[in-house]
């Protein structure tokens, strides 16, 4: 499917106004949007060695629609913790079958300041009001999971919202659609929330925020398979510049990169499948994640050098890599993968990895 529906119109998907409903219809179709999801809700539980492999594999593809894919498991992982039995109930299977796609707010928790968003305490549920700087999927997903504060300084509530609700869209305002360098065809807006009601039957779940910030550390810690995916293919269309052109530097080039990929793969995931949860452990891990953002970045880079001037036409898949490589460097970017990531490009050849 990467190859036949994602890869040949990625060029056309990248200055599109939307991902196409097609794309994504197709990953639907393939079962893909209930990939860890439950089974009991008709999801396949995918092994995470799975999961990964699918995301390179989507990833290198088409980064835009894989980035409009990915952000569907969120909220399926939330219900499918959830302990709102009723809530599961209704979206899980919705989600797992690609009825509906998921989308989220909460990557502003992970800022200093005031709550973005907060929640205060109404009869029979919440109401929330505020900004979110960043929603994507907006006019595709049919159901987000929105986190917000409690006011007070309380704990987060991530509350399920479905935008075309009436009580939902009269609440709610989003900007149009933010002109991106990459991933502009992922429908990103910024969205206000003013006094939208949302009944404790919508609540997912409750949890403390500094309970969340531990565990969204470990989270943003995990390497992304994404940047790989997209090593992958600068790295595999560098070889092929080497073929046609017959040049040794960009051969050698490639046979670098593509031995540092397996490298860094092999490390990667095997850091992610230790159960260790110490601090050095995951030291281990931003260290290896900015990694892997390092190497797609150069393995674009490397691309458009052997290109020359054709890599900056839009019809050439090097300018849009090395756009969607810079745009992997700040994705869920806490502040040790930025610091890790920081001093990789800082020392001028990347330092060993321990």
């Amino acid at each position: 499917m990467a190859d036949s529906i994602l890869a040949p119109s990625a060029q056309t998907t990248d200055q599109a106004p939307v991902v196409p409903r097609r794309h994504l219809g197709a990953l639907a179709a393939a079962g893909l949007n209930g990939l860890s999801g439950p089974r009991s809700a008709g999801g396949r539980e995918a092994p995470a060695a799975v999961v990964r492999q699918v995301c390179e594999t989507l990833a290198g593809a088409c980064g835009v629609t894989f980035f409009t894919w990915v952000q569907h498991h969120a909220p399926v992982r939330l219900l499918a913790d959830s302990d709102n039995a009723a809530l599961r109930e209704r979206w899980l299977p919705e989600l797992c079958s690609g009825a509906a796609l998921g989308g989220v707010a909460f990557a502003y928790l992970r800022r200093p300041g005031p709550p973005a968003v907060v929640a205060r305490r109404a009869a029979g549920g919440w109401v929330v009001d505020g900004e979110a700087p960043w929603v994507t999927s907006w006019g595709l997903a049919g159901l987000y999971a929105v986190a917000a504060r409690v006011a007070g300084d309380g704990p987060v509530l991530f509350l399920a919202v479905a935008p075309a609700s009436p009580a939902a869209s009269a609440s709610l305002r989003a900007s149009p659609p933010l002109a991106l360098a990459a991933m502009s065809a992922s429908a990103t807006v910024r969205l206000s929330f003013d006094g939208l009601h949302v009944p404790d039957e919508d609540v997912i779940s409750t949890v403390d925020i500094d309970r969340w910030r531990e565990r969204d550390r470990a989270a943003t810690a995990q390497p992304n398979p994404a940047p790989l995916g997209l090593a992958t293919t600068a790295s595999t269309l560098l070889a092929g510049e080497a073929r046609e052109s017959g040049g040794a530097a960009v051969g050698r080039a490639a046979d670098a990169l593509v031995a540092e990929l397996a490298e860094c793969r092999r490390h990667s995931y095997g850091l992610a499948d230790d159960p260790s949860v110490d601090r050095a452990h995951l030291a281990r891990l931003v260290a290896a994640r900015a990694w892997g953002l390092d190497l797609a970045l150069r393995s674009a880079q490397a691309l458009v050098a052997a290109t020359g001037g054709g890599a900056m036409a839009l019809s050439h898949p090097a300018q849009r890599l090395v756009r969607e490589a810079s745009f992997w460097a700040i994705q869920a970017q806490s502040a040790a993968v930025r610091e890790a990531t920081l001093a990789r490009l800082a020392a001028g050849q990347p330092p060993a990895v321990s």
